[in-house]
């Protein structure tokens, strides 16, 4: 089975037919100019040399040397390589917030997108070191272990939402006690856990489960995505249409808003660093993970797919380099050089008699 890495470009073979319909449309509108000021015998005359069939391949060659340089961009990829990987890092457990208040739109587009966007690109800058994923509402799911393989991290962060969190809520201590069941209990450094959150923990074991945090030698950074003014927390229907926004008891809307202190005690007690989604960045957070102590890693191995790229782009360069070099007129070639062939005689040559006079 054919893997594209970058797939967008497969859009672009839509315009694939529209081009070759065009290609035919401008070659019967010159031709229709043409027989309006040149008599039908005479333009006969004048195309003798010219041979339809050969016009035709060369515009085939050169669509299809333009559809396989389109199939060389999308990276196709098949067949599977064993990818070994060792290297020096530590145990990152990112653990994200998937409860409803994370759908207001205080941070834009709203608080969940942005966290995996920000958490994407973090991921793509962990290489070196062993990733897992949990996500967290009332309660707390492991949705990726500790790996090597980035892509598969990337994968299960990009489910997470709060269709896929059964327990309503935010209990923080619920997530750090189960994010930390992916940590070595045997070791007591190389290991970190990124909580991003907007900040509302509703649990009540916060400060039993930060204890433990601290005895198991892990430490926290904790992410703030959300706003100090808030924003209220929409309600979708099953087709993703806006309904209205989560009341309380009252009949009032809930506003969500940042509460940082809890946030700022997890960092701190840990020797993390807290992080506001204003000033958080990928390459902030790995300067800090950086400075932990590492360990080795090592031994694990994933399947990995085979850019096959190569064969398409050589494909592509055989067929634009035979298009270019092929002409659309009978002999052209042969004709190019027989005049090359006499060009010399024609500037030199002159009768016996001339030169004999002169």
């Amino acid at each position: 089975m054919i893997k594209w890495a970058e797939p967008v470009y497969l859009w672009l073979l839509l315009a694939v037919p529209a081009a070759a319909a065009a290609v035919v449309l401008l070659g019967a509108l010159r031709h229709r100019r043409l027989a309006r000021v040149v008599e039908p015998a005479l333009i006969a005359e004048l195309t003798t040399t010219k041979r339809r069939g050969l016009a035709r391949l060369k515009n085939l060659l050169m669509l299809m040397a333009f559809v396989f340089l389109l199939l060389a961009a999308a990276r196709p990829r098949w067949g599977e390589k064993l990818q070994l990987y060792k290297g020096r890092g530590v145990d990152v457990v990112i653990c994200l917030d998937g409860s409803k208040s994370m759908l207001a739109e205080d941070i834009k587009p709203n608080r969940l997108e942005r966290a995996k966007t920000e958490l994407a690109a973090l991921i793509d800058g962990l290489e070196g070191n062993a990733v897992g994923v949990t996500a967290f509402a009332g309660d707390c799911y492991v949705m990726c272990p500790l790996t090597t393989d980035m892509d598969a991290a990337r994968l299960f962060l990009d489910i997470i939402g709060p269709d896929v969190m059964p327990v309503p809520g935010t209990d923080f201590g619920r997530a750090i006690d189960v994010s930390m069941s992916l940590f070595n209990p045997a070791e007591q450094s190389y290991k970190a856990l990124v909580l991003v959150t907007d900040g509302e923990d509703l649990g009540k074991n916060t400060a039993q489960a930060l204890q433990r945090a601290v005895e198991a030698g892990v430490r926290i950074f904790p992410v703030a995505i959300a706003t100090a003014e808030g924003a209220p927390i929409p309600e979708y229907d099953a087709q993703g249409n806006l309904q209205s926004y989560k009341k309380d008891s009252d009949d009032q809307i809930v506003i969500s808003r940042m509460d940082e202190r809890q946030l700022i005690l997890l960092a701190r007690e840990t020797g993390g660093r807290f992080l506001r989604v204003e000033g958080f960045s990928g390459e902030r957070l790995i300067a800090e993970l950086d400075q932990m102590r590492k360990k080795d890693i090592g031994g694990g191995a994933f399947a990995d797919y085979v850019e096959r790229y190569q064969l398409f782009l050589i494909i592509a360069l055989v067929l634009l380099v035979a298009g270019l070099g092929l002409s659309n007129r009978r002999g052209a070639w042969i004709r190019m050089g027989r005049a090359t062939a006499k060009a010399p005689m024609a500037r030199t040559g002159e009768p016996e008699g001339d030169r004999t006079a002169h």
